[in-house]
């Protein structure tokens, strides 16, 4: 792989704002941190964390082989990008954690929670782009180590100064139960941008999510992408699986985003099983709310997938499923472990090629 750089290329990480006299060593950033072993979250990134380092630092050389002047060049360059933007420049970096200071904590359900983290800058942004996630890291003191989880941010991508990110705490949990015992003031260490999915408007005529839980949060960033957009017509479909109809997290997100002609969502409720249940006891569901009592299943999965898969594929059916028609739709999946399997399951026992799916 060629890894030098062009003047067309972005680089992996920012590069300081250069100042009026500059010095040969100004110009260079430090070379990019390379990561613990810890780092790597586990979960099949693409780009992982180790590759990006591995770019970052052939770049870095080929940044050392250039002239001072070139060097600031290049500074200005990138800066003046987002400058045009009405951005500063991005605060994360896949190469080196950043610290971010816990600034709020909201309740959102019994068990999860909403972080708002400062940006060290009030005019940054944090720089990701539609898809992509973040790395936290958390220095677990019993086990003297370093624990790695993938987050995405629920708030705006190009909001300026702080950042949101919905954490489900679970109390026997490595990671969040260290996070569940956070206050107010605590510095974070977070990298990235990373994940490799990409979106452009009216790539697809629908986009079908299939996600539970906290695994909502990616979903939110591609809805609010297709929807801001007025010259984007992709239709988007959200089956959102949650325990019961108090955890439906982003409800009020949701709602707005359901007054786009564009976006529909169903609410599947695992533990809530019949009408006159909800109706006793309503939590988050309002008047007009489409619902599914019980889990997303594969009927439920086949239900949005297009005819001519289904029915060269019956329910049941082992046989491959020969047909692979235009690619104007995909599936998105994001939520646990064994959501994701069944979902990817449902989806092959269906017929749908795997490249017409995407799992965050």
């Amino acid at each position: 792989m060629d890894h030098s750089l062009h003047s067309d290329e972005a680089l992996p990480y920012a590069l300081p704002e250069p100042p009026e006299e500059e010095t040969p060593q100004e110009a260079l950033p430090e070379p990019p941190e390379e990561p613990l072993p810890s780092d790597c979250c586990g979960t099949g990134c693409q780009p992982c964390v180790f590759d990006i380092y591995h770019k970052a630092l052939d770049e870095w050389r080929q940044l050392k082989t250039m002239s001072p002047k070139r060097r600031v060049e290049r500074a200005k360059k990138e800066l003046g990008k987002h400058k045009m933007r009405g951005q500063g420049a991005p605060s994360l970096s896949p190469v080196s954690y950043t610290a971010y200071r816990l600034e709020r904590i909201k309740q959102i359900t019994v068990d999860t929670f909403v972080y708002t983290f400062a940006l060290n800058d009030s005019n940054q942004f944090l720089g990701l782009d539609v898809g992509q996630h973040a790395v936290l890291r958390v220095r677990d003191d019993r086990a003297g180590r370093y624990i790695s989880r993938p987050y995405t941010p629920i708030s705006p991508l190009d909001q300026q100064g702080s950042f949101d990110v919905a954490i489900k705490i679970y109390p026997s949990g490595r990671m969040t139960s260290i996070i569940g015992n956070w206050e107010v003031g605590v510095m974070t260490e977070w990298r990235g941008p990373f994940g490799n999915f990409s979106y452009s408007p009216n790539k697809y005529k629908k986009v079908v999510m299939l996600a539970c839980g906290t695994g909502v949060a990616p979903m939110v960033q591609v809805i609010r992408a297709v929807l801001e957009n007025e010259d984007d017509y992709t239709f988007v479909r959200l089956l959102f699986g949650c325990r019961t109809q108090h955890d439906i997290l982003m409800k009020e997100i949701l709602e707005t985003f359901s007054s786009y002609w564009n976006f529909t969502v169903l609410h599947a409720i695992s533990q809530c099983q019949s009408k006159q249940s909800l109706a006793a006891d309503p939590g988050k569901i309002k008047y007009g709310d489409k619902i599914h009592f019980g889990r997303i299943d594969e009927e439920l999965v086949r239900s949005e997938i297009p005819v001519e898969f289904t029915a060269a594929s019956p329910l049941g059916a082992k046989e491959e499923h020969t047909h692979v028609p235009t690619a104007d739709f995909i599936f998105l999946i994001c939520g646990t472990k064994s959501f994701d399997k069944d979902m990817i399951k449902y989806l092959l026992r269906a017929g749908v090629p795997s490249h017409m799916f995407f799992k965050f």
